[in-house]
């Protein structure tokens, strides 16, 4: 893929620590959507999703909400857990079973998109992390 240049966060009414968190480098959830905006124009909208089974992450190339969902736009582009990706050629691979982790990597970093949230593989949330959790029990 090409450069990534930007990565925005839409988000629901009150998971704004997201943005904050994503700004000190940590771990964070939310139930919105991200926007990986790349240096050819292309954009990838990654949400959780239903399929391939009840809690996944996936990609379009459009929203994952309505038209009239309720989100507010966040530049994280400058922020701790991303900076290691901006303007980087990055890589996506779905690095768990029924794309439960996408991994956003370069060269020299990565990113883990996923659909775990507390101990739990069950989430309607997007967890943004530098290592992959392994799932409670496991």
């Amino acid at each position: 893929m090409p450069k990534l240049t930007a990565i925005c966060y839409r988000l629901l009414q009150g998971e704004e620590s997201a943005v904050d968190a994503a700004a000190d480098g940590e771990t964070h959830d939310f139930g919105g959507e991200l926007v990986l905006t790349f240096q050819d124009g292309q954009r990838l909208f990654v949400s959780w999703v239903g399929e391939p089974v009840q809690y996944a992450i996936g990609t379009s190339d459009a929203s994952h909400f309505l038209q009239d969902a309720a989100l507010t736009d966040f530049d994280v582009s400058a922020s701790a857990i991303w900076a290691d990706l901006i303007n980087q050629d990055v890589s996506l691979r779905f690095a768990a079973p029924e794309n439960q982790v996408l991994e956003v990597s370069s060269p020299t970093a990565r990113l883990m998109l996923c659909s775990y949230e507390r101990g739990h593989w069950w989430a309607d949330e997007v967890t943004v992390c530098k290592e992959a959790p392994a799932p409670y029990g496991a």
